[in-house]
């Protein structure tokens, strides 16, 4: 319908409205593909640089709503309208990182014709990463960080870098993703006075540590439930005599060892909650994060508990055995998989050189002001990693007795 549209009127492939919006505008921000190739075909070679009351292109449009295969169609077409540039002074790739498209970043960064646009300053002199850093976009970050190319000490008209910019971020798991993939990187922060240097506010952290606390403490009070019930209900029954029946079965004394250790742990993690949410300070954050471990830990050595239970009292039973370990193996590898990919704010190597790295005067003066205006950054990520080994343990001991089972 468009072509024929076209071929009775080409006329109307450069018709607008009242903003200024050709339907080449319209076709690139829906990205039809199909649409966009036949306004291109019946088009003048000026149509891709028409430009809105915004200074919109079509590319402009494409670039908005995330639709790589349109900003590769109207390049083809016109492989200068690349630079074009809105009453910002930004170009597509601009727009791109601001709505977070790393398609397109990705794009961007594997064309050599667009190499140049990826430390191009719009009018505020800031680059495509400063808008992603400034709008939270972490994985744009991470794909304009992972090229050579990309500038991370450029500076914007107030005197910024893209590190600087993190301190706009609103969301603590961005703020804290961003500080590690910056210092990771080696990207430096602008030169500034340690007495003016001001704390990243933690007002929406601390309302989700407050939200948070109170299902971590219903957790941990059904934790210690379970394990206090279960020391009473034991597997095997007991005997005439009031003594259980499997006492001396290795497998019934490593349940009683793993529930004791599931309900103090619990315990401990309500003390601690109870106390993080009575005191308002660095202290109540330290015990929040402490009684999150401690709530793992009951949780993993209560399944464990459960799986040496099952084990004590069907012994004869191997093949059903195995599948109940096998079972339950996987169904905590899942969990503890899908936790760490959650929690982690960046890649291993990243991680560590952010928190064992710093041998040099440049990262150690990055370190130093990351500790002043983002101190729960590196306690959040030490944190993550102490998970990351309790859990890795804690499979380890699903493992062996998966193994056992057989």
């Amino acid at each position: 319908m468009v072509s024929l549209l076209l071929q009775w009127k080409p006329a109307l492939a450069t018709h607008v409205d009242r903003n200024k919006s050709s339907p080449l505008h319209f076709a690139s921000s829906d990205g039809d593909c199909s649409i966009v190739q036949a306004i291109l075909a019946c088009s003048p070679p000026s149509a891709p640089h028409m430009q809105d009351n915004e200074g919109f292109s079509p590319i402009h449009a494409a670039a908005l709503m995330g639709h790589t295969a349109t900003v590769r169609l109207l390049l083809q077409f016109s492989p200068a309208s690349a630079d074009i540039c809105d009453n910002r002074g930004q170009s597509f790739v601009h727009t791109a990182a601001t709505k977070g498209h790393s398609s397109i970043i990705s794009y961007a960064i594997g064309s050599s014709m667009l190499e140049h646009l990826l430390n191009a300053q719009d009018r505020e002199g800031n680059t495509p990463l400063h808008l992603a850093v400034d709008a939270g976009k972490c994985k744009v970050v991470s794909k304009l960080l992972s090229s050579e190319i990309v500038q991370t000490h450029i500076m914007n008209n107030e005197g910024h870098t893209p590190s600087d910019l993190v301190q706009n971020c609103k969301g603590f798991y961005s703020m804290v993703s961003l500080v590690v993939k910056m210092y990771a990187s080696g990207a430096q922060f602008q030169p500034q006075r340690q007495d003016h240097i001001e704390k990243w506010n933690a007002q929406d952290i601390m309302k989700w540590q407050d939200t948070t606390s109170k299902y971590l403490a219903i957790v941990s009070t059904l934790v210690t439930t379970v394990a206090f019930s279960a020391a009473f209900n034991i597997p095997g029954s007991y005997g005439d005599d009031g003594k259980a029946n499997l006492a001396g079965n290795c497998m019934y004394d490593t349940f009683l060892i793993l529930d004791t250790i599931s309900l103090v742990t619990s315990v401990v993690a309500i003390l601690l909650l109870v106390f993080g949410r009575a005191f308002s300070s660095h202290h109540s954050w330290l015990s929040f994060m402490i009684s999150t471990h401690f709530l793992w830990l009951s949780i993993n050595t209560m399944v464990l508990g459960f799986l040496a239970a099952i084990s004590a009292v069907m012994n004869k039973k191997k093949g059903l055995n195995i599948i109940m370990a096998i079972l339950i193996y996987f169904g905590m590898w899942i969990l503890t998989m899908l936790l760490t990919s959650l929690t982690t704010v960046g890649s291993f190597t990243g991680i560590l050189k952010f928190l064992f790295g710093g041998r040099m005067e440049r990262q150690r003066r990055a370190k130093r002001r990351i500790s002043r205006q983002y101190p729960y950054a590196i306690f959040y990520t030490f944190n993550m990693v102490l998970f990351f080994v309790i859990a890795n343990i804690a499979l380890a001991g699903f493992d062996t007795f998966k193994s056992l089972s057989y």
